[in-house]
């Protein structure tokens, strides 16, 4: 017997009944239509009364603090939360304070969705406070709302590479750092913070926290699928649903990559201050020297190269100013020295500046006699070494703290180790070369069969050496998972493709061949000055492509970096 079919046995009730639900759904308004009309009901200019559910109604407990909390089944992916916060706060039209990412994963039978609305975390341990090197941040004792102070910033940016979260914003305008304070102003009058009261759907509101639970659920990396690990900072919002998430799930932009901002002023500065540790280092090395060897330099040559090795510390201590966004308040960048790796960087290239300043000036001036014995000054040039070899430490660990994969701290030593090697000895050489022309009883090629020779085999080596640590991230490339060190080798292969090209290709040349022609050639006393212009022309060729050479892979060490944030939006 056949199953009766209900539209044919009464299709008129059943279509009243289908038309009725579709009249009904339609009589349903939007999340957003119903906040509308909540709103038009209400003559009053504000109605904050009625967001006191939305938060605390006491202040926090000895132990807690204020969170944001954010209830990922209400969010809608609306931005009111977004429009709201920028308005309020009178932000630029780039600068957000609140953003909202997408997660998706689960399967093609069931796919999962996931809004999420996001902004400063107000974290027990904020990296950005610990890493500011003018106490520009300072945490709430009682609310635990970390507050940026916009007087104090001098815009160096750097707690920006430190927030985990991507949470601090330029204001180029400004020349400062600016972020969410919590509407803190508001909180204390009892109003709710703007996002939380331009959400139509009460998806976030301001709750309290225990401190001690936010340690122990870090532990668990209970936290959001596609954010980084809470372990580092502790963020204190919380993220709340009832339904079960899957385990695949990933931000909308997971897989998108670009170029970082590569701060060009403190490219020049790190590249411009490493080599000039790096003559430093090289002309104590060479005082070193044995007896023989020590007979072709030439103490006006020594004292030409100090002074030009001072002189590129200063140039590169001067592009570093150009980074600031306030530099007329750069003198405050000494206040973080308990916490901060810049202001302890600040620190020791100004002990450089100062040490080196009395070495390279005193052959000249004629000062402090007592400094003019060979062993008081060697005794003041490896402290000159020292303090620029920590100083150059410091500008390592100034990344290696951001927890970065790409700058983790053996990686970047070695690199800016190397960097000041290969590039202290060509500038080194080529100074005593010049300088050997014009001293009596030396020349270019008894120089160069003195040391010239050992000193481009040492830079053949070291170049080779600093390209292998380089090309080591394109290992990466055939790595299964889409780690960030997968991501940075694709950037360099793909979109700074070419420069990375570029960057090898002069430290080959610069750095490898043309100094393996001059170490591999049979230098003798009595040979022609052919061969003596030949030598400085191929020494000042190899200093100015490895110079160019580091710059560019200096940029690299930026642009290519992947930063850490929360789950963004899908690429447009």
């Amino acid at each position: 017997m056949d199953t009766p079919n209900l539209l044919l046995v009464d299709p008129p009730a059943s279509r009243e009944r289908l038309l009725d639900a579709l009249l009904a759904a339609q009589r349903q308004m939007t999340p957003a239509a119903r906040f509308a009309q909540w709103h038009a009901d209400d003559d009053s200019p504000s109605r904050a009364d009625q967001y006191r559910d939305l938060i605390p109604l006491s202040l926090p407990r000895p132990g807690e603090q204020y969170a944001f909390e954010v209830d990922l089944d209400a969010c809608s992916g609306c931005k009111a939360c977004v429009v709201a916060c920028h308005e309020l706060n009178g932000l630029e039209e780039s600068e957000t304070w609140r953003s909202v990412g997408l997660l998706h994963g689960g399967s093609d039978a069931l796919p999962v969705l996931q809004h999420v609305t996001t902004a400063c975390h107000h974290c027990l341990e904020p990296a950005c406070l610990a890493g500011c090197p003018v106490h520009a941040y300072e945490k709430d004792p009682r609310t635990g709302i970390v507050r940026h102070l916009d007087d104090q910033c001098i815009g160096c940016q750097y707690c920006i590479l430190q927030c985990p979260y991507d949470v601090p914003q330029y204001s180029r305008a400004k020349g400062i750092v600016r972020k969410c304070d919590m509407c803190h102003g508001r909180l204390a009058a009892g109003e709710a913070p703007a996002c939380v009261q331009a959400c139509p759907t009460s998806a976030i509101r301001i709750t309290l926290v225990s401190r001690e639970q936010i340690r122990e659920e870090s532990e668990a990396n209970l936290f959001l699928p596609g954010a980084p690990e809470p372990g580092y900072t502790l963020p204190a919002t919380v993220y709340k649903t009832k339904r079960p998430l899957p385990r695949n799930l990933l931000p909308a932009d997971y897989y998108s990559i670009s170029r970082q901002h590569a701060h060009l002023p403190l490219v020049f500065m790190l590249v411009l201050t490493q080599m000039s540790v790096g003559t430093f280092l090289v002309d104590q090395l060479l005082g070193w020297l044995p007896a023989a060897g020590r007979e072709a330099l030439s103490a006006d040559a020594r004292a030409v190269q100090c002074l030009a090795a001072f002189l590129l510390g200063v140039l590169g201590l001067a592009a570093s100013v150009l980074h600031l966004g306030r530099p007329q308040y750069a003198f405050r960048a000494l206040l973080g020295l308990r916490t901060s790796w810049l202001s302890r960087e600040i620190l020791a290239f100004s002990v450089f500046a100062a040490l080196a300043t009395i070495y390279a000036v005193q052959p000249w001036l004629d000062v402090w006699p007592a400094l003019a014995a060979d062993g008081a000054r060697r005794v003041l040039g490896l402290m000159v070494a020292a303090s620029g070899l920590a100083a150059v430490l410091c500008s390592v660990m100034i990344y290696a703290s951001t927890r970065r994969p790409f700058w983790n701290a053996p990686w970047t030593g070695l690199k800016f180790l190397l960097t000041a090697g290969l590039l202290g000895i060509p500038a080194a050489l080529l100074i005593w070369l010049v300088a050997a022309t014009v001293t009596p009883g030396l020349s270019v090629p008894r120089t160069m069969a003195a040391f010239g020779g050992t000193l481009c085999a040492g830079l053949a080596g070291l170049t080779l050496l600093k390209l292998l640590t380089e090309a080591a991230v394109f290992v990466f490339l055939a790595a299964a998972r889409f780690t960030p060190l997968k991501r940075t080798a694709a950037l360099l292969t793909g979109d700074l493709g070419p420069l990375t090209f570029q960057r090898f290709a002069m430290g080959l040349a610069g750095g490898v061949l043309l100094p393996l022609t001059l170490a591999l050639a049979n230098w003798q006393a009595d040979q022609p000055p052919l061969a003596a212009a030949f030598v400085l022309c191929a020494v000042g060729l190899s200093l100015v492509l490895l110079l160019v050479g580091e710059l560019l892979e200096r940029y690299s060490f930026f642009a290519a970096v992947v930063a850490p944030k929360m789950p963004g939006a899908p690429a447009s």
